[in-house]
């Protein structure tokens, strides 16, 4: 007899070939492959449409912070980063000679807290070339901590890059869409996040001449007429197959965000009060379901219970505790990062996450209540 398979953490979901065919056939058409085809202009427009910024389809979520970190840093040695983030918001700075400066987050909404990051600013002064928030799990801040996180760097004169890989297609409850966000935003489209091609992402700004320069770093530096006039010039391009995919995906985009709303609600629901969620989990696009054990021991034993059960996974924990990064400067003690990192538990998700999916679950996670 077969042994039940665990259910996965994710189960992605992709379009149907002849949906991508329906647009990759204009490049077929044309010839055009790369460099800026008919598919990636028209991706271009969707995607700058739907966010009211101007738009960067790059070859990866990684590329675009790479190259959103060279167009929008200004002077200095140093960046401000919450160390509650996955590792290539940390790398996109090293890679570009920055060093990171890891500061804390808040308590209820796990994004970059604005009063540790006021202290930051002010004790890393002239030195600071840019400061990186990030939409936790795909979650919009609340407009008041993105207002802040905006006074702050106004203020201090420092731009204000937003990793919000997890987030396109999100909006927050004053209607400010991710890829609105800070001096420049960057998404993923990898093959695990709600708007899935394989390997891709974008980086958004309201800023014309700042995204035309991007472009030029993107695409080996070269400017309209072929000359390398960016030294930090590299191949972030995306596409015509992969744009392709992305137009495809971009249709289904609206009804896969309300599928995965709809089951995180009814998983919420069975687990009850027990676990605390993200504040502003429902303006999030649901990549997985993040929520908080009461502390770190109830936390472990949910993946002994869970093992061979469902997958779940222990995202973010903190770039400060991994060895590559335990060494860079951090902001005070990071007390709210460490605690949230010790406590949080991110559980499947998949449009197609079946009630008795859902039930096993909830079975597992709930197991301390019973």
């Amino acid at each position: 007899m077969t042994e039940p398979r665990p259910v996965p953490f994710q189960r992605p979901t992709f379009p149907a070939a002849d949906r991508i065919e329906h647009y990759f056939e204009r490049s077929r058409d044309r010839r055009w492959f790369s460099n800026r085809g008919p598919c990636l202009e028209l991706l271009t427009e969707r995607l700058g449409a739907r966010t009211g910024a101007v738009c960067l389809p790059v070859a990866s979520g990684t590329l675009g912070l790479l190259v959103a970190v060279a167009g929008v840093r200004r002077a200095g040695t140093t960046a401000l980063v919450p160390s509650f983030t996955f590792p290539a918001t940390a790398q996109a700075l090293i890679w570009n000679d920055l060093q990171p400066v890891f500061v804390d987050i808040d308590a209820e909404h796990w994004h970059l807290s604005p009063r540790a990051l006021e202290q930051a600013l002010a004790e890393g002064g002239d030195d600071v070339a840019l400061v990186v928030a990030c939409s936790a799990f795909g979650t919009p801040p609340p407009p008041a901590v993105r207002e802040a996180w905006a006074d702050a760097c106004r203020a201090a004169g420092v731009p204000l890059l937003v990793d919000s890989a997890a987030g396109f297609g999100a909006i927050a409850e004053d209607g400010v869409p991710i890829g609105a966000q800070g001096t420049a935003e960057v998404v993923s489209f990898h093959a695990t996040k709600p708007l899935a091609i394989g390997e891709g992402g974008a980086i958004f700004s309201r800023d014309d001449a700042l995204v035309a320069r991007m472009a030029r770093l993107a695409n080996f530096g070269f400017d309209a007429n072929r000359h390398p006039i960016e030294r930090r010039g590299i191949n972030a391009k995306l596409d015509e197959l992969h744009a392709a995919t992305a137009l495809a995906a971009l249709d289904d985009l609206d009804a896969q965000l309300t599928a995965r709303h709809v089951r995180a609600c009814r998983m919420r629901e069975g687990l009850g009060a027990q676990l605390v969620p993200q504040l502003g989990h429902e303006h999030s696009t649901v990549q997985f379901v993040s929520l908080l054990a009461r502390d770190r021991a109830a936390r472990n034993r949910m993946f002994e219970r869970a093992d061979g059960r469902i997958e779940i996974r222990s995202y973010y924990e903190p770039l400060h505790r991994a060895p590559a990064f335990a060494d860079l400067p951090r902001v005070a003690d990071l007390a709210v990062t460490d605690d949230i990192g010790g406590r949080i538990v991110s559980l499947p998700m998949a449009v197609d996450l079946t009630d008795s999916e859902i039930a096993e679950i909830v079975d597992v996670v709930a197991g301390d209540a019973r």
